[in-house]
């Protein structure tokens, strides 16, 4: 096998023919994206799509905060709709975005008189006053409606 010189103008010549291959694939980073206005203005028109594929989650609530923290932090993003949906993947693995089951609390006083009525609410931290024994009501029972 003869060993071949190479010449920096091969060189260069590979080097070029790999720039054109690389400008035809158009990688992500050089795609070009519309303006910040543009892209919110896109995620505030399909709040219904949003919604439909985040169903335990206020859309217009989420945008809002993300608005904001981006404010805040002086933060710019080039895909702003790959950011919300990031985002809002984020607030579902939250607590308290769970779906809350209805309940009701009954409410009766310690000492059980003939008098003395039961009371019923949908708050748990609600305070009956009794007024045959004049004591504080506390809860003794949870429904789940």
């Amino acid at each position: 096998m003869a060993n071949k010189k190479t010449t920096l103008n091969d060189i260069l010549e590979r080097i070029v023919k790999i720039e054109i291959r690389l400008e035809e694939i158009a990688p992500i980073a050089k795609r070009k994206l519309p303006s910040k206005k543009e892209q919110i203005a896109q995620i505030e028109a399909e709040i219904k799509i949003w919604s439909q594929k985040f169903p335990t989650i206020d859309i217009e609530f989420e945008l809002a905060k993300m608005l904001d923290w981006l404010k805040a932090t002086n933060k710019r993003k080039k895909d702003y709709r790959a950011f919300f949906r990031n985002w809002l993947r984020k607030s579902t693995n939250t607590v308290g975005n769970e779906p809350v089951t209805p309940q009701s609390y009954t409410y009766s006083c310690a000492s059980n008189k003939a008098g003395c009525k039961d009371e019923v609410s949908d708050f748990k931290d609600m305070s009956f006053f009794c007024k045959e024994c004049n004591n504080i009501k506390t809860i003794i029972k949870v429904t789940r409606n």
